[in-house]
């Protein structure tokens, strides 16, 4: 039988968590992955498993949580949604602990307080960073509760199609294989993530050169769901900005460079320049708007971080996987050179310009008046983000830089219960959103980031309910 009162598009966190809660709330719901494989590639099961909301502990309180909401995408985040997420995180915290995940402290920081177990983020490279950690664990533990409830997991199905009926959702037309099928449904769940593996839409909407950018996660995400929804008349919003770190260039090209160590701290406590030996973004803003920064430039991979030797021992020391030296150990080049106009001929940059900018950087933190250089430094609202240092202990150093991106932050516009909205502002009924394949809530011009586990599995769990109760659901 293929009608279903929910279908869902992607397997991933938002996913699976709106289709086991609206299963054993009673509704028959079946689950669409394009990935074929028992351990289909996805973003949730390669994450470090961190669900907190802006870089604080997701049960602060629900004051605290939308103060740094709004601290970190700079009022970007509606009201309403920031509203979402600071009174449901808690709840959804303890939904998914209830559903077979287990937590525990994974560091010394408080946004690390719920962190999934066994514990990722403590071996560097893709290969050893996920299998049979927290996150994986928690994906196939779901698919089997979603089986147990009656449900349908669909592998090698891929959406292709929204059919409408009387402007209502009516069905899905998925690609399995070389044939098309179609199966009916009330509702639809949109859940498949961002557009990060689409090369085409991510040189459209965020690079010129998407092949200079390390995609650090599962690169599936083709941005399939949120087309769709566009040719229903649904509207797109906030599609320049991304969810990612800043790598070594070197990690473009090398799985054991990414998704960790990254340069966040190192870079915010030094400089970073373009090619003609410039700075062109806001370091002390963190290392997602230092991403999103580096991922715009004409040439994403003539980025350059510049320090000098106690930054490198100390803040290179630093946090989870420190860079040093764990980089070094891995292939990637540390430039070194006695002089900034030495180090400056190493990278073929101009070393006037080079010079000049250490100078006046320098001189800013003497003074106390970093935010007024151009581009301003001003004070990181997140726990990635480093004070700048002075720049005057020889030996000089240098990293050359990429931008990871994780997944995107744009896409489909949606309301408060996860209803997608159309061009003119109105829902499209039967339609819902969750998770990266939506956009409004995180991004804007501080590149503003709200925690992408948090926002997948609160409004996974939010659009459930929505279905659950404009359907009329009863428990069986």
């Amino acid at each position: 039988m293929n009608t279903y009162d929910l279908l869902v598009i992607g397997g991933g966190l938002s996913g699976l968590c709106a289709a086991v809660h609206a299963a054993e709330s009673g509704a028959r719901v079946a689950v669409f992955e394009a990935g074929e494989a028992a351990k289909y590639p996805a973003n949730s099961r390669y994450t470090g498993g961190v669900f907190h909301l802006a870089f604080q502990d997701i049960h602060a309180s629900p004051a605290q949580l939308r103060e740094a909401i709004e601290a970190a995408t700079g009022g970007y985040c509606p009201e309403g949604m920031a509203d979402v997420l600071a009174d449901q995180g808690a709840s959804a915290i303890a939904w998914l602990s209830e559903h077979g995940a287990v937590f525990g402290k994974g560091g010394d920081f408080p946004f690390m307080s719920s962190m999934l177990m066994p514990f990722s983020l403590r071996e560097p490279g893709f290969q050893n960073h996920w299998p049979d950690k927290g996150a994986d664990r928690l994906l196939d533990s779901l698919e089997q509760q979603l089986l147990s409830f009656g449900g349908a997991f669909l592998r090698g199905h891929r959406a292709k199609r929204l059919l409408l009926e009387g402007g209502e959702f009516g069905g899905l037309q998925v690609q399995v294989g070389e044939a098309l099928k179609t199966f009916s449904g009330r509702a639809v769940l949109i859940a498949d993530g961002g557009f990060q593996g689409n090369a085409e839409l991510v040189r459209r909407y965020i690079s010129p050169r998407p092949q200079d950018l390390c995609v650090r996660g599962a690169g599936t995400g083709m941005g399939d769901g949120m087309l769709m929804a566009e040719a229903i008349g649904a509207r797109l919003v906030g599609l320049d900005k991304f969810y990612g770190h800043v790598q070594c260039a070197e990690a473009v090209n090398e799985p054991s460079l990414w998704p960790y160590p990254i340069l966040d701290v190192v870079a915010s406590a030094g400089i970073v320049v373009n090619a003609e030996g410039r700075r062109f973004c806001e370091e002390g803003l963190g290392g997602v708007a230092m991403a999103n920064a580096i991922a715009a430039l004409d040439q994403p991979l003539s980025s350059v971080v510049v320090m000098d030797t106690k930054i490198w021992e100390q803040v290179g020391r630093e946090y989870l996987l420190p860079p040093n030296p764990t980089l070094l150990e891995r292939g990637a080049r540390l430039y070194s050179a006695p002089t900034l106009e030495a180090l400056a001929a190493q990278l073929q940059m101009p070393g006037t310009n080079l010079v000049q900018t250490v100078h006046d950087c320098n001189l800013a933190v003497d003074q106390g008046r970093a935010d007024q250089l151009q581009p301003p430094r001003r004070h990181s609202s997140t726990l990635l983000g480093s004070a700048m240092h002075k720049i005057d202990q020889a030996p000089y150093l240098a990293l050359r830089l990429s931008a990871g991106i994780t997944y995107t932050m744009g896409g489909i516009a949606i309301d408060e219960q996860c209803r997608v909205l159309n061009t003119e502002g109105q829902t499209i009924a039967g339609v819902y959103a969750a998770g990266a394949a939506t956009g409004g809530i995180e991004g804007g011009p501080r590149s503003g980031y709200v925690g992408g586990l948090a926002k997948a599995l609160v409004f996974g769990l939010r659009a459930a309910q929505s279905v659950i109760d404009a359907c009329a659901i009863k428990p069986v």
